[in-house]
């Protein structure tokens, strides 16, 4: 097939060759007959148009000078020449070669023209396919796009589902737990008044350690429902974080003044956010850090701001116990503690709440800790744009 092809393009070159150097000497053989006070060689314009249709860069060139050649030539063998020579043949000798330098110059210029246009041309084709080979894709992105969505959205509403179901069962749960606990926890009562005094020290520490464990089950109960409730029926609105915690640091007036602790408060921001759940995100952070103080050491809080480009980064620094690389992982679960319930009392929840509230308020939180030497709990919060 190409040897086809190149063959056709030889055979078509040659037929242009050939058409060439009959027009040019005819042309040719026409001026060398033709009396001098005609500019005849003017004709060879013709073949320098024909060059256009030759194959090369230079082929008009080429031809110009041929033409120029015989223009000559003719000037000399003819009549006039050798018998008469006058100016008015010199004239049209020069006449000639200004027409055929002058035609061969237009048309060098147009066929540069043409093929520079050719160039463009060929940049824009090229130009054209990758930008149709982008449409399709796009195309086959915005497709994918498409059915990722559509995906997506059956994915929500199956989660919907999930959580009401989830929350339905989490609630009903918890009442018929809470319902044998009550039970247990009347028996226990009974128990104590009717019989406590029969009992020996064995049984009276036993009964004491169902009671206490029946009360801890049903606080735990309890915060799991509240825990699954958070995000339930919330409102977004602006929050003075000031105001807000200044409240809370007034509810813990009689805890500070019992342990001597102080909450020292920088200039805190406005954000956008649920009032309640942030303010159960302040109050158990606060607690946490009076609550896991070091013995004989006067436990203090500082709560600071940093503002970034669309978020606020709070900081809850303590200088409390601390907490361990190790167990960073952990805090922020349901019901991880990391020490005995003798020791600090709890659920096991309150970091729980604040892990859930700040991610539904679309930030992260995390902690920077080091055993004995405090800890400082980071969050980011939307600010007011």
């Amino acid at each position: 097939m190409l040897s086809n092809r190149k063959s056709m393009m030889l055979l078509q070159n040659a037929g242009l060759f050939f058409m060439a150097i009959l027009i040019t000497s005819v042309i040719f053989i026409v001026d060398l007959n033709t009396e001098s006070s005609v500019a005849m060689a003017c004709l060879y314009i013709v073949v320098i148009l024909y060059s256009w249709l030759l194959p090369g860069k230079f082929a008009s060139i080429y031809t110009a000078g041929v033409c120029s050649l015989l223009t000559i030539i003719s000037f000399i063998l003819s009549e006039d020449m050798s018998s008469n020579p006058d100016d008015l043949t010199k004239i049209n000798m020069v006449i000639s070669l200004v027409v055929i330098w002058t035609s061969v110059t237009l048309v060098f210029i147009a066929k540069s023209s043409f093929s520079s246009l050719e160039g463009i041309n060929k940049e824009l084709s090229d130009s054209s396919d990758e930008l149709l080979d982008k449409v399709i894709k796009l195309d086959i992105q915005q497709e994918k796009l498409s059915e990722n969505k559509m995906e997506l959205e059956n994915l929500n509403k199956d989660l919907l589902v999930k959580n009401r179901e989830l929350e339905r069962f989490t609630s009903i749960t918890s009442h018929d737990l809470q319902e044998p606990l009550r039970t247990i926890g009347n028996m226990i009562q009974l128990i104590s008044q009717k019989y406590y005094t029969q009992f020996d020290d064995q049984g009276k520490k036993i009964l004491d350690y169902v009671n206490s464990a029946t009360d801890r089950v049903t606080i735990m109960i309890k915060g799991l429902l509240d825990f699954s409730r958070i995000g339930n029926k919330r409102e977004i609105q602006e929050v003075d974080c000031q105001e807000l915690v200044n409240n809370i640091v007034l509810d813990f007036d009689t805890t500070l003044t019992a342990n001597d602790a102080a909450v020292k408060i920088s200039d805190l921001p406005k954000v956008s956010g649920n009032p309640v759940e942030l303010r159960l995100l302040f109050q158990n952070l606060i607690s946490n850090g009076l609550k896991f103080r070091k013995p004989d050491v006067s436990p203090v809080v500082e709560i600071s701001a940093t503002e970034g480009n669309d978020y606020i980064e709070f900081c809850v620094k303590d200088n409390g116990i601390g907490i361990a690389e190790d167990d960073y992982g952990k805090i922020f679960f349901i019901f991880q503690r990391l020490h005995p319930i003798e020791e600090y009392d709890g659920t096991g929840l309150g970091l729980a709440y604040c892990r859930k509230i700040v991610e539904l308020h679309g930030g992260k939180i995390w902690i920077n800790s080091k055993k004995d030497f405090g800890s400082s709990f980071h969050f980011t919060l939307a600010k007011i744009i």
